[in-house]
């Protein structure tokens, strides 16, 4: 399996779309058209207590929010009641929104609004050949 840190997704991720970085997330531009585009924001939170999902909460519910979640932290420290009793929390709330919650690792959560698709696939290595349509 592939060890992706969260910098180095970002980092491949930016290549792609244009991204706008303004210190707590980071703003994507959707479409370009003659229309106001819409706004998606992709957020990185570090949870050390229970206490600290509430912060995540509202931008989970706005259904414009791409919410990374690190929760190792969380898991070393508060161990696993604390981790599972705030990922039931976080879980609530991205139910509430039609929200989709997928882990990455044993490290990050990805909570992704309702218009977004996430499939999850097989890890390819490097050295593994590429499947051309």
């Amino acid at each position: 399996m592939t060890n992706l840190s969260f910098d180095s997704f970002l980092n491949v991720f930016k290549k792609k779309v244009n991204v706008e970085n303004s210190g707590q997330y980071v703003e994507l531009e959707v479409e370009k058209s003659d229309k106001p585009s819409a706004k998606v924001y992709v957020k990185y939170f570090v949870l050390v207590k229970y206490e600290d999902s509430s912060a995540l909460l509202n931008d989970i519910r706005s259904g414009y929010t791409l919410v990374f979640v690190k929760v190792k932290e969380l898991r070393e420290k508060g161990g696993m009641e604390e981790l599972k009793r705030t990922i039931t929390k976080i879980k609530r709330s991205a139910d509430a929104a039609g929200a989709q919650i997928v882990g990455i690792d044993e490290d990050y959560l990805l909570v992704v609004p309702d218009f977004v698709k996430v499939e999850k696939g097989d890890v390819l290595s490097p050295a593994s050949p590429q499947v051309t349509p």
